[in-house]
């Protein structure tokens, strides 16, 4: 009997430590991300802010004056754009409507509001009268072989709902003759795209390979455009392997962390 009361509270115990973990975690989703231009709220969305859109949307670099966002979620990169290109007019698409609703209150909650335009809609069903000389694009990169149960993440992350050859077909149509594609994608997955983006008569302009400590390649950036040149290459190491940030990732986003990436 001791002993099974003895089991019984460490699971009473364990059980409430798990749901005040999951309560902090909550918290924490339920107060916005704080730039220093711009905040944004990500409750609903399932993809929250992380390193890979703050990564694009410091290396995209350019004067542009109509600029897609494809897949906006939370309406991290289009903000990121319209603080870089304060005389831009930027769009957003998004196909999930709780997603978009999210990303409009981040764009009203902006200075940038009056720049910036949200749109319930797959890149497929997109249409516009007039070419962007940037599209920006965080694409889903899993091909649906390790699902979770979040639907929300799952469709966030996969490609089933935008293929590597459809983000080509279509941004191709929407670029202009001078424009820029700009990805960020898995390493392993950088051929596949090039050779999609070639199919379109999209070339590689320059790509930015993101390091792990020991050299590995971890994410790769490219911009594609439409004149067939000598790419720039490089490379960027984001953290050590003490996990912190590395001197250049800091530098390259300091104008839109608000914290201290130092400390």
């Amino acid at each position: 009997m001791i002993l099974r009361q003895a089991q019984d509270d460490i699971k009473f115990e364990f059980n409430n430590c798990q749901s005040e973990l999951v309560e902090d975690r909550m918290s924490d989703m339920s107060k916005p991300f704080q730039f220093k231009q711009f905040q944004i709220i990500q409750i609903v969305n399932a993809q929250k802010v992380g390193t890979d859109s703050v990564l694009l949307g410091a290396w995209t670099n350019g004067n542009f004056k109509r600029i897609l966002d494809i897949g906006t979620g939370t309406g991290i990169l289009a903000l990121m754009m319209a603080q870089k290109n304060p005389e831009a007019d930027i769009t957003a698409i998004e196909p999930d409507l709780a997603s978009l609703k999210e990303a409009q209150l981040n764009f009203q909650n902006s200075v940038f509001a009056d720049r910036l335009m949200a749109i319930n809609a797959s890149l497929q069903m997109f249409g516009a009268m007039e070419k962007y000389d940037l599209i920006v694009c965080n694409p889903p990169y899993f091909d649906g072989t390790y699902l979770s149960e979040d639907l929300d993440r799952n469709r966030a992350r996969h490609n089933f709902d935008l293929r590597v050859d459809e983000l080509y077909d279509y941004a191709s149509e929407l670029l202009s003759e001078n424009g820029r594609l700009n990805v960020i994608i898995p390493y392993t997955e950088e051929t596949e795209h090039i050779e999609r983006a070639f199919d379109n008569d999209l070339f590689v302009q320059s790509i930015l390979h993101t390091t792990r400590e020991d050299g590995s390649f971890k994410r790769t950036l490219i911009s594609f455009g439409m004149e067939d040149v000598d790419p720039i290459i490089d490379q960027l190491l984001v953290k050590d392997r003490n996990n912190k940030y590395s001197e250049r990732y800091i530098e390259m986003t300091k104008d839109f962390y608000l914290k201290d990436l130092r400390s």
